[in-house]
């Protein structure tokens, strides 16, 4: 029986191409995802090399990665790699920061739901609008009810401040809890009693 003649392995070079290559491919689906200690505990987020795609009030780790993937990236706990974003959202919880400076990346959603995004995202630190004052700014002035649902999906919760957005019969509803809503209010000096 005639051996098998042995192939040389590829030149060092050549693996190193290849990693990049593959890395490279697969960049746009990458997620690096981290948690920071907020008043009310942990608040998970995520980062694409677009931006923050996501700041969730999930309950583990293994949830927010679950999410992630079932949402089509490819997620990867690394903390070292959100320092900018872990640094402004503890700013922001110690009442140091007014405003995130962060790029967004706002991938999921429909035409509408971004246009209430943006919307929300114009709103001052420390004020609010009601639910129909941003229908009107987004050109549906009956469509008070779409814009809670648009505003509830938010995938950057705290960063797009939807927290800002209240009921015109007191503080409306949050997809975070109401304790939670309450709690980024207070943080802001909105006098939740006043808005109640």
């Amino acid at each position: 029986m005639n051996a098998v003649p042995e192939l040389p392995a590829p030149p060092e070079s050549w693996r190193h191409q290849a990693h990049e290559s593959l890395m490279k491919a697969f960049a746009p689906s990458r997620a690096y995802c981290a948690w920071v200690e907020a008043p009310f505990g942990p608040v998970f987020l995520a980062r694409t090399q677009k931006g923050v795609c996501r700041v969730s009030f999930r309950k583990s780790e293994d949830e927010l990665l679950s999410e992630l993937e079932s949402r089509s990236l490819l997620p990867e706990m690394a903390p070292q790699k959100l320092e900018r974003e872990r640094r402004e959202l503890s700013e922001y919880f110690q009442g140091k920061r007014r405003r995130f400076d962060l790029p967004i990346d706002l991938r999921w959603g429909t035409k509408f739901q971004k246009s209430v995004l943006q919307a929300a995202s114009r709103i001052p630190f420390g004020e609010c609008c009601c639910y129909g004052d941003v229908a009107k700014r987004v050109g549906r002035p009956r469509a008070q009810r779409a814009v809670g649902s648009a505003l509830g999906k938010n995938p950057v919760a705290i960063v797009i401040p939807c927290h800002r957005v209240v009921a015109s019969s007191g503080v409306g509803g949050y997809t975070g809890g109401l304790d939670v809503k309450r709690t980024l209010m207070e943080i802001e000096g909105i006098d939740v009693e006043e808005v109640s």
